[in-house]
């Protein structure tokens, strides 16, 4: 009876440390690429504005060399 309450104590604290782990890791990166931030919100921007010209000159060069 004794090494399952040992066992369960174990369990327990093995638990909670993986919790306070993720917990800590979690805090960390949730904030990193925050969709309201202006620098990230210019940036996809310009991601999306790249990849729509790109788009368009490939489907105008298509139609033109056809």
């Amino acid at each position: 009876m004794n090494e399952e309450k040992d066992e369960l104590e174990v369990n327990k604290k093995n638990r909670e440390d993986f919790e306070n782990l993720m917990e800590e890791s979690s805090i960390k990166k949730d904030g990193y690429w925050d969709k309201k931030n202006p620098i990230v919100r210019l940036l996809l921007i310009l991601l999306g504005l790249i990849i729509l010209c790109g788009a368009a000159y490939y489907i105008t060069m298509y139609f033109l060399n056809r």
